[in-house]
C-alpha cells in the first residue's frame, strides 16, 4: 500500500476528514463542524462493494473487492482447496468489469499447478447472455473457458445465499451448490451523494458523458466510479476523466470559451493465466475490438503499476500518453 500523500504537489492545500454532505447550490462542502466552500468542485467518491444488499451472500461467501483483508481471506480459502465445487459470482455494477473474469482463470492455473485441478470443478454464473458482457471480448474468452474447463452459467441473476445448505438461487429460478463461494458483490454510490440528494436510486452522480459536468451545474463534475456513465469502472478510466475534468476547470477560469469532451476512452487489462493477457480499449465511437492474449501483453500489465505510479508524479507521462492517447476531443464554446 502506498502513501497517496506523496503525490500531492506544492500549492495544493490537502483536507483530510469525512464529507457529510455536499451543498452543490450553496458551493459548500459539509463536515462534522466546519465546512469548505468552492468555485468548482470534481466529484470522485467512488463505489462500494455491498454484499449486504443480497441475503446470506456476505456470511457465506469471499471476495476481494472490500479491501485487503477480505482478499487475502479469499487467498487463503483458495490455497488450502483440495476439492469441491467453486462458484464464482458475478453481481452488478461492479468495478474493473474483467475481474471475476480474471479470477476463474488464475483461480484454473493454481490449481493445476497444485496438482488438484481434476478434484476442483469451476462455475462461472454471470448476470449477463455471455462470459463477458462485450461481444468481441466473449468471443476470446469463452473458447478459453471451455478448454481449461470452466462451466459458464448465464442469465444468473442472484436472489440469495442459502448459507446452511451452501446454495445460491437466482431470480430467474436456477440454483447452484457450492462448496465455495467466490463473488464480486454489488456495488453502489458513496453514501455522501445519496445524503446529498445528487445521486440516482443506486447512488451514482448524473453526469454529461462528455464534458463530465454534473449535470444541472455547470461548476461541478464527476469522475471515475461516482458517475453514471455506463462504461467501465476502473482506475484508468477515472485518470483520463480526470484530466478532462481539470482542462475543463481551467479553460472555465481562463475564459478561453472551450470545452473538452471526454472520448470514452477505457483500457482494461484481462489476465487469462499461463502469463498471457489482452487489453479491453475502446471508445464511446468504437467499441473494443477483438485481440488474442499475449506475453507482451501481460507483461506490460505487470509493468503498468510501477509506471502509473512514476506517471503520478510527473515521470514518463509521454509513454503513458502516447500508448493511451489523447482522451478528448476539443469543441467551441457553448451556446
Amino acid at each position: 500500500v502506498r502513501d497517496e500523500r506523496e503525490l500531492v504537489v506544492r500549492g495544493v492545500n490537502l483536507h483530510l476528514g469525512g464529507v457529510k454532505l455536499i451543498d452543490l447550490g450553496n458551493r459548500t462542502l459539509l463536515f462534522d463542524g466546519s465546512s469548505l466552500e468552492f468555485d468548482y468542485l470534481v466529484v470522485a467518491t467512488g463505489s462500494s462493494a455491498m454484499p449486504e444488499l443480497i441475503e446470506g451472500l456476505a456470511e457465506s461467501s469471499y471476495n476481494f473487492h472490500t479491501g485487503q483483508a477480505d482478499a487475502r481471506r479469499t487467498w487463503e480459502a483458495v490455497r488450502k482447496l483440495e476439492r469441491g465445487r467453486v462458484v464464482i459470482l458475478v453481481n452488478v455494477p461492479h468495478k474493473c468489469p474483467p475481474s471475476p473474469v480474471e479470477a476463474a482463470f488464475l483461480l484454473d492455473e493454481h490449481l493445476r499447478r497444485r496438482g488438484v485441478r481434476e478434484n476442483v470443478e469451476i462455475v462461472y454464473a454471470t448476470p449477463y447472455t455471455r462470459a463477458y458482457p462485450t461481444h468481441s471480448i466473449a468471443e476470446v474468452v469463452e473458447p478459453l473457458f471451455e478448454r481449461k474447463g470452466i462451466e459458464v452459467v448465464t442469465l444468473f441473476n442472484t436472489d440469495y445465499v442459502d448459507v446452511r445448505e451452501r446454495r445460491v438461487r437466482s431470480l430467474e429460478g436456477e440454483e447452484l451448490r457450492f462448496d465455495l463461494l467466490i463473488t464480486v458483490p454489488p456495488h453502489r454510490g458513496a453514501e455522501v451523494i445519496t445524503a446529498s440528494g445528487l445521486g440516482d436510486e443506486e447512488g451514482w452522480v448524473p453526469t454529461e458523458k462528455e464534458t463530465l459536468r454534473v449535470k444541472g451545474y455547470d461548476y461541478a463534475y464527476a469522475i471515475g466510479d461516482a458517475t453514471d456513465i455506463p462504461i467501465s469502472k476502473s482506475g484508468v478510466v477515472a485518470h483520463l476523466e480526470a484530466i478532462v475534468a481539470a482542462k475543463n476547470v481551467i479553460a472555465d477560469i481562463e475564459g478561453t470559451g472551450v470545452e473538452h469532451c471526454y472520448t470514452g476512452r477505457i483500457n482494461c487489462p484481462l489476465e487469462v493465466g499461463d502469463g498471457r493477457a489482452l487489453f479491453v480499449s475502446g471508445t464511446y465511437a468504437k467499441p473494443p475490438e477483438r485481440q488474442e492474449p499475449s506475453r507482451l501483453k501481460y507483461l506490460m500489465k505487470r509493468t503498468f503499476p510501477n509506471l502509473y505510479w512514476a506517471v503520478l508524479k510527473g515521470r514518463f507521462e509521454a509513454i503513458f500518453d502516447l500508448y493511451l492517447g489523447k482522451p478528448y476531443t476539443v469543441r467551441g464554446a457553448r451556446g
